[in-house]
């Protein structure tokens, strides 16, 4: 890893940061309630692209929108509940639903940190201003060069072009205001867009983002695309010569260790991650994580008819959680799943290797 790539460390992209948890940690491990640290939210359960690799193809795509007044509320109470971060994300486009902007602002104002991933069609220069003064970091979702961002993106060829527009003004106000947001674009690699990765890693470059980013597709049970990418090995030896492009102001990413899937197992036995980071859909449904949004089996509640402390506390919610932690088969989950290094930590918490004073 070259010292520019320390931006990688920095942002911990394939890790954890539970060490700097480890009141919430203690209280959880002495068996005390505990509210999340970090929660994934979807204002919106529409989005305006039909990306051939979305993991939420297994689900329908609805102009269903998180009320903006309810999330106040929810902001209000989660920082008396000493919540720490909201991810802008979920199973739609969050800039599609009208309020996210003042929602964004809302919770910055809150002083509970706040991101977001979007595809940046709706990322608009008259938004950027509220977003580069709120956001500590936004991720765009950048699946292929000129030639092969519109087949990956299912959506008109004009459009890459418009998201690359949004990208320099973003860059331009964060200059203009001296903003620290960290502004990244991450691509998943595939059969259809590997010959685009240099040039789109050479414009982002040219354009002043942070960093780019680059892994592998991970199959959702429940979705029909697959990408087999010829030459793989060849291919992600050829893109870790990339990284030449990094230097003081911008790093390429490759999440080497992510394309490893097909060795990946689980050093855990059970998902124990639920009560430290949860999803919440655009429909109010608290879940375990982003792939099983929409499966009951999985929803802790909803806070569109009650208070979160009422959902967190309630008989329903421990049902569940129970059912995650000691009959979920873990070994059936995606690989790589975001709670997949929290989990491990927890799980070596509780069963720890013998010896441990040798350290």
């Amino acid at each position: 890893m070259t010292k520019d790539n320390n931006l990688l460390i920095k942002l911990q992209l394939d890790g954890n940061k539970m060490l700097k948890h480890l009141d919430h940690v203690t209280k959880w491990n002495n068996g005390e309630l505990i509210y999340p640290i970090y929660i994934a939210f979807s204002p919106s359960s529409l989005c305006n692209h039909t990306c051939n690799f979305c993991v939420y193809h297994y689900k329908k795509f609805e102009p269903i929108y998180f009320p903006k007044d309810r999330y106040f509320s929810l902001v209000d109470e989660w920082k008396k509940l000493g919540v720490k971060s909201i991810f802008f994300a979920g199973d739609g486009e969050p800039l599609l639903n009208k309020g996210a902007i003042e929602m964004i602002a809302y919770t910055r104002n809150s002083g509970i940190d706040i991101s977001m991933n979007t595809n940046g069609i709706q990322m608009t220069p008259e938004k950027s201003e509220t977003l580069v003064k709120s956001l500590d970091w936004i991720r765009i979702s950048v699946n292929g060069g000129r030639n092969s961002y519109s087949k990956v993106h299912g959506t008109r060829e004009k459009d890459f072009d418009r998201v690359i527009d949004n990208i320099v003004k973003l860059v331009e106000k964060k200059r203009e205001l001296g903003s620290e947001i960290v502004i990244g674009v991450q691509c998943v690699l595939l059969e259809e867009n590997k010959d685009d990765i240099e040039d789109l890693c050479k414009l982002l470059k040219k354009i002043g983002v942070d960093y780019f980013s680059v892994k592998p597709f991970l199959k959702h049970p429940g979705t029909e695309f697959n990408s087999e990418i010829k030459n793989k090995n060849l291919i992600i030896e050829n893109l870790l010569k990339l990284e030449r492009y990094s230097d003081d102001n911008f790093s390429f990413l490759l999440r080497e260790n992510n394309f490893k899937s097909e060795n990946f197992s689980r050093p855990y036995k059970k998902c124990l991650s639920g009560r430290f980071m949860i999803e919440i859909d655009a429909r109010g449904g608290v879940y375990s994580c982003g792939p099983y949004i929409g499966e009951k089996r999985h929803c802790y509640g909803n806070v569109l008819n009650q208070s979160f402390d009422e959902m967190w506390k309630s008989e329903r919610c421990q049902k569940v959680m129970d059912y995650i932690q000691n009959s979920l088969d873990v070994s059936k989950c995606m690989p790589y799943c975001r709670p997949d290094s929290v989990n491990s930590f927890l799980w070596e918490l509780k069963n720890p290797p013998q010896h441990v004073n040798y350290i």
